[in-house]
């Protein structure tokens, strides 16, 4: 055939050929870096698998951690020293998609956390950190699985960052630093993942709404969404961290909550207020992190697991169960607590801490399945960041601890492979029996948050026109001490008030005995109204005070008819809600289920186990303020995950 073909012509062919190649060629992942890693791929995973690789492991820790930071560049969140994200394909190749890889500005990244994938399973989001920026913050980026489009989605020259003025900052001539460079530096976007809303929007967790916290200097955290067009606004309200969004395949959003609330009910029951250790209450401070779920842009809000421990990073599993990250040692993870992994079912609840009274009714046991706690050699394993890997299994980091230590060293943490189906008996799984596999191990990095790639099969879907529309509330709202607010609105509806539990049916429901429910509603009526308490945040506007603590304060009433509520409410600060008799006593109320020893539940109409937020000219719907935490019954649990 060549032979027929002029001189020109053949060439002509042998550049289309070497262009064709070429362009072939570049549409590869890059790959550096494989040589070097090849030897610590220990077996092939079913599906590509996304990771960070980070000298610390600071991506476990859920809260922020401790320290005002008041000079220049102020308290660091999660950093560690070095960071890379890393993907591991079937074909056992290990590809650096962010290290000494080129922005679109010339920098690059020093570290990263918290990656997710979109649901097309083409593009990756995650957390990371500039080389040239001296303050170390977190901004959000994205990149192409296939290695292509490395660029920023926050932070750039026209994000105006904190939505109020951020912690003091006194530079190196210790000078304060003005009020907009304050706002444009100080603020981490961490834990991005993509809605399923026609514009794609992106879900993260900021530190832009300026807080403390009560009590202590820890950093607040809290939802946020980043539209297509760039704009960012709040859709959280917590005072202390929110953490790991993630959208399930219900199109419902989970999230861990922390549940640090310092408020408590007086023993008059008049009254809700801050925690005293001179004065008598009878409910006490929380401490919980728990897993909650949320309709974005506005809907239902509520429980996803309740349990009394901690359940950090929650990610479902293709049988309908969630697997997380715990601990029984501390409520606060700080390093040096032992980690493990559990499965438990959605909806699960067996702990409400602000509203329940007395000694507890003894329930049921919730099967609670925990991850393996000991490797081949008989040493203890630590474990964390699971989530889903198709067909039926789960992908986690985990470390053995060597004699004499009480925790692993950074090296040790690698990428493990195992069934889903652990027993849930109450025993640990035994690492025989889940088919336990190691599939990667950097023996100089913290090997962490593994995340699958596949078609998730959740389809984009445009909001209802009832969460699309903008509402528009009165000029002003008159408030409870009198003065009239002008400020921005939501709606709020408070329902299942009263009646039966739509919750009957789910883990946690019945006591020793077999009887049930035990998170009961109250009697029809009992509710009168609902008090709505605000947690003001704090303030850092003073130049002679770095930091004045915020208020806490009854603004609002709204009456209870037909066991609902609902009405214009503040969105300037988290809140609380509590039901109150026609005495203007707290509701107080028993359940009717027994346990073996005759006990009953008895409960506070007290939602005091999380701060909420209605959003701006947007709906917020709690199904009940009282023990069950706005819960939804056994049937929209499905949470199972799927692929496509």
């Amino acid at each position: 055939m060549f032979a027929r073909l002029s001189p020109f012509r053949v060439g002509l062919l042998v550049v289309a050929v070497l262009g064709l190649g070429g362009w072939l060629y570049s549409l590869r992942p890059t790959t550096a870096g494989e040589r070097r890693l090849s030897p610590y791929v220990l077996m092939r995973p079913p599906v590509p698998i996304v990771f960070t690789s980070r000298t610390d492991p600071a991506s476990f820790l859920a809260a922020a951690p401790e320290g005002e930071g008041f000079h220049y560049p102020g308290q660091r969140l999660w950093a560690a020293r070095e960071g890379r994200l890393r993907l591991l394909t079937p074909a056992g190749q290990v590809i650096e998609l962010t290290w000494q890889k080129p922005l679109p500005d010339g920098d690059t990244l020093i570290d990263v956390m918290s990656p997710s994938v979109t649901l097309d399973g083409r593009r990756i989001l995650f957390s990371g950190r500039r080389q040239k920026d001296g303050h170390g913050r977190f901004r959000l980026y994205q990149v192409g699985l296939d290695g292509r489009g490395l660029q920023p989605l926050t932070g750039g020259p026209t994000d105006t960052g904190c939505e109020a003025v951020p912690p003091l900052r006194w530079d190196a001539a210790g000078q304060v630093m003005s009020d907009t460079a304050r706002k444009q530096l100080d603020y981490d976007d961490v834990d991005p993942v993509q809605l399923n809303d026609a514009e794609g929007r992106i879900l993260f967790v900021s530190s832009r709404s300026p807080d403390l916290g009560r009590d202590h200097a820890r950093r607040s955290t809290t939802l946020w969404l980043l539209g297509p067009d760039g704009l960012k606004q709040p859709a959280g309200g917590n005072r202390n961290n929110d953490r790991w969004p993630y959208l399930l395949k219900s199109g419902y959003t989970s999230f861990t909550s922390w549940s640090r609330n310092r408020e408590v009910l007086w023993a008059d029951r008049k009254d809700v207020a801050p925690f005293r250790t001179e004065e008598s209450s009878l409910t006490r401070p929380t401490d919980l992190w728990q897993t909650l779920f949320t309709q974005i842009p506005g809907g239902h809000f509520g429980l996803l697991a309740k349990l009394d421990l901690p359940t950090w990073r929650t990610r479902p599993l293709f049988a309908n169960r969630l697997v997380f990250m715990t601990t029984r040692r501390k409520a606060i993870l700080d390093g040096t607590d032992p980690l493990t992994v559990a499965q438990v079912i959605p909806g699960s609840i067996t702990h409400s801490p602000s509203s329940q009274a007395g000694s507890p009714i003894a329930t049921e046991t919730v099967a609670i399945c925990l991850g393996p706690t000991s490797d081949a050699k008989g040493r203890p394993l630590w474990l964390a960041t699971p989530s889903a890997c198709p067909p039926n299994l789960v992908v986690l980091s985990g470390a053995s601890v060597d004699a004499g230590a009480d925790r692993p060293e950074p090296g040790r943490f690698g990428l493990y492979l195992c069934s889903d189906a652990w027993p849930s008996n109450g025993e640990p799984a035994s690492i025989s029996a889940i088919d336990w596999r190691l599939l990667f191990d950097d023996p100089e990095m913290v090997d962490a948050e593994p995340v699958a790639v596949y078609n998730r099969g959740i389809d984009y879907r445009r909001p209802s026109t009832e969460n699309r529309m903008v509402l528009t509330g009165p000029a002003s709202l008159p408030l409870a001490d009198g003065s009239e607010y002008r400020g921005p609105l939501g709606q709020l509806f408070a329902t299942a008030l009263a009646g039966p539990t739509m919750m009957a049916g789910l883990p946690g429901q019945k006591s020793n005995l077999g009887e049930g429910p035990i998170y009961d509603s109250p009697a029809t009526g009992a509710i009168d109204h609902l008090r709505i308490y605000a947690a003001r945040r704090d303030r850092f506007d003073d130049p002679q005070s770095p930091r004045i603590a915020g208020r806490w304060e009854f603004i609002l009433k709204l009456p209870v008819q037909n066991g609902s509520a609902g009405g214009w409410v503040p969105t300037d600060a988290p809140t609380v809600l509590a039901g109150f008799n026609r005495d203007g006593e707290m509701v107080q109320w028993s359940t009717a289920a027994k346990d073996r020893q005759g006990r009953s539940a008895h409960f506070y109409a007290f939602a005091g186990d999380h701060y909420s937020l209605a959003q701006p000219n947007g709906k917020h719907f709690c199904v009940g303020c009282h023990a069950g935490h706005s819960g939804l019954p056994p049937e929209v649990h499905q949470h199972a995950e799927r692929q496509r």
